[in-house]
């Protein structure tokens, strides 16, 4: 009987070494945007960033100049789904805005069309965003047509909404501690962030990639 116990306890023992590797396996994380997400010079992206803060990890930049929500959508099977990754984040949106080109209602289709494929994977999503309701209007020594101001705070607040209800992890105005804004040491232009601006960036979407990477199952 004592030898059918031990064989038990081994048994136990093994499974309970067996969840706790698994929990605590590297993850992958897709870091998918346009030149937000693309910007920063050789190890100067907020993705080495990430890298950096969470070196047991996996963080893999696809971000393209110019891409735009539909442009994100467009390649997310090939970019995203196809590395298998546990989380991803998308940065898309910027582009949208400076464009004007389509309607709220159109992005936010692009934007859940890659929320729920990433769900349906059992990927974990972070949204982020440079734009939050009327905190963009705030941003100091950027001209902007008036007129897009309101289209700035409509894919904020539409970003905000699709991440609620996808429980998606949500970090809004991701570039709120760059200060001053567009200008040096921290830009490489009146719109891109060089590596020390990206540092700022990553350590403001930081937390809640931690909140989905747990989700995932690491630590």
């Amino acid at each position: 009987m004592s030898e059918i116990r031990k064989q038990i306890f081994t048994l136990l023992s093994l499974a309970m070494l067996l969840i706790t590797g698994c929990s605590s396996q590297p993850k992958t994380v897709v870091c998918i945007g346009d030149s937000l997400t693309a910007c920063g010079g050789n190890d100067g992206r907020y993705s080495d960033w990430l890298g950096k803060y969470l070196p047991e990890h996996k963080i893999i930049n696809k971000g393209i100049n110019g891409d735009t929500l539909a442009g994100g959508k467009a390649r997310f099977q090939r970019d995203v789904l196809d590395l298998n990754p546990n989380v991803v984040i998308i940065g898309l949106g910027a582009n949208d805005f400076w464009r004007k080109k389509r309607t709220i209602e159109e992005l936010q289709t692009d934007l859940t069309d890659m929320v729920k494929r990433a769900k349906e994977e059992n990927v974990e999503v972070v949204i982020i965003s440079c734009f939050v309701s009327r905190d963009y209007k705030q941003k100091e020594n950027i001209e902007f047509d008036s007129s897009k101001f309101d289209f700035a705070e409509a894919i904020g607040h539409m970003q905000y909404q699709v991440s609620k209800k996808y429980s998606c992890c949500y970090v809004p105005n991701m570039q709120i501690d760059i200060k001053p804004n567009g200008t040096a040491p921290y830009w490489d232009d009146r719109n891109h962030p060089n590596k020390l601006g990206n540092e700022l960036v990553a350590k403001r979407i930081l937390p809640e990639l931690k909140k989905a990477i747990k989700r995932a199952g690491g630590k």
